[in-house]
Parts: C-alpha cells; sequence; structure tokens
C-alpha cells in the first residue's frame, strides 16, 4: 500500500477539544464552528479561558481538514461580519449547509452580514483539469 502522508497520533486524535465543541454545537444547534481564538474564548470559556489558550491550542493542534473530524463534520470557510477590515477569519461549517446561514446565528448577526472569500479556484479565470491517466 502506498503511504502518500505521515501524521502523528496527536494530529490524528487531536487532544479532545474540538470534539467537544462540536457537541456543544450539536447541543446548541449551530451549523459552524467559528475557529478565530476571539470566538472560541467567548463562545467555549469551559474549553478555552482566553484567546491565549485558544491561540496555543491552534499552535499544538493544527486543524487539518484531511486527517481529522473536520473532514467528517464539514468545511473551512473564510469569512467576516460586513463593514469589518483586516484578515479573514475562519469557520468550520457544517457539509450541506449555506455557510452565511449557519455562521450568522452563532456570530448573532443577520446572514446578510456575513460576507464569505471565494475558495481559491472559483474566480473569473480557467480552471484547469488534469485529464492524465491515473493509475488504477
Amino acid at each position: 500500500m502506498p503511504v502518500d502522508e505521515l501524521v502523528t497520533w496527536r494530529e490524528l486524535a487531536g487532544d479532545g477539544r474540538l470534539e467537544e465543541a462540536l457537541a456543544l454545537c450539536e447541543k446548541n444547534q449551530w451549523e459552524a464552528l467559528p475557529l478565530s481564538p476571539e470566538r472560541l474564548s467567548e463562545l467555549f470559556p469551559e474549553l478555552w479561558s482566553t484567546e491565549k489558550a485558544v491561540e496555543r491550542w491552534l499552535a499544538n493542534n493544527p486543524l487539518n481538514p484531511l486527517v481529522s473530524i473536520i473532514r467528517l463534520w464539514g468545511v473551512i470557510v473564510a469569512y467576516r461580519p460586513k463593514g469589518r477590515r483586516g484578515p479573514w477569519s475562519k469557520a468550520l461549517v457544517r457539509h450541506g449547509v449555506d455557510p452565511r446561514m449557519a455562521i450568522a446565528p452563532v456570530l448573532g448577526v443577520a446572514a446578510e452580514d456575513v460576507q464569505l472569500r471565494e475558495p481559491v479556484g472559483t474566480g473569473a479565470g480557467p480552471v484547469r483539469l488534469n485529464l492524465a491517466a491515473q493509475p488504477p
């Protein structure tokens, strides 16, 4: 069997807080989990007491959408509230849900006040497909 990526057990299993945060999202009937230090410490103080605690946790537990529970739960999208300048924030949004409709109630804003950044490759430029034969 060919190996295409090696990950540590910690990267694969995580430390459990992401899983707990997703369980709390379920309990609150939220379809999104904002991933910024400010929002995580605000929404889940029992898991991360300060923004700095979230920053340290994120540094030690990189959110790799290919190897963790993230892939099973949803997709990561970039967003920011309308009128806000500066860097975009990220949120994990449940599969099949409109990201604006999912993020808005968690932030306490209207859906039309959530801006989404287009994923790479969806702009006006041409999309190139790799049509080379793939090994079976």
